[in-house]
C-alpha cells in the first residue's frame, strides 16, 4: 500500500550513503559501457542481459585488445579497477538486512556492519574510477 515503505525503520544519513553509493556506481557503470561502445559499436544494445560483472569481463578484454598500445596501457588500470568495484558494489548490494543496536535496519556482508564511512568510501571509489573511464570516453578513445 502506498507509504508502506515508510515502516521500515531506518534513519536518513544511512540510507542516503545506501541510496548515493548506487547512484555513484551506476553512473562508473555506464562510463564503462560508453567506453565498451567507443571500442566496439553497437556494444551499448548488448547491454541489457548483462550484469556489471559481465561489462567488467568485456571491457577489460576490449581494452586488451585496443590496437594502440598507449591506450592500453592507460585503459588497463581503470577497466581492472571497474571489475573490482563491482564487487564491493555487490558486498553492498546484496549484503544481509539487520536490525542495528538503534533497532533501526543496517547491512551486514559476512556479519559485519556495513557503516555509512564504509558506504562512502565505496562511492568515493565508484566515482574517482568513473572519472578515468569518463576521461577515456570523452578523450582517448
Amino acid at each position: 500500500m502506498q507509504n508502506d515503505r515508510l515502516r521500515v525503520p531506518i534513519d536518513g544519513p544511512y540510507l542516503k550513503a545506501v541510496g548515493l553509493a548506487m547512484i555513484c556506481f551506476a553512473r562508473l557503470e555506464w562510463d564503462a559501457v560508453w567506453c565498451c561502445e567507443k571500442i566496439q559499436p553497437e556494444y551499448i544494445k548488448t547491454v541489457g542481459k548483462k550484469t556489471a560483472g559481465k561489462i567488467a569481463t568485456d571491457l577489460l578484454a576490449l581494452a586488451a585488445g585496443y590496437p594502440d598500445p598507449a591506450v592500453v596501457s592507460s585503459l588497463n588500470p581503470g577497466a581492472a579497477e571497474f571489475k573490482r568495484l563491482v564487487d564491493l558494489r555487490n558486498s553492498i548490494m546484496h549484503a544481509s538486512l539487520g536490525t542495528f543496536s538503534s533497532k533501526e535496519q543496517r547491512l551486514f556482508r559476512h556479519g559485519v556492519e556495513l557503516t555509512i564511512e564504509m558506504i562512502d568510501d565505496a562511492s568515493d571509489a565508484f566515482v574517482a574510477a568513473g572519472g578515468t573511464l569518463n576521461h577515456h570516453h570523452h578523450h582517448i578513445l
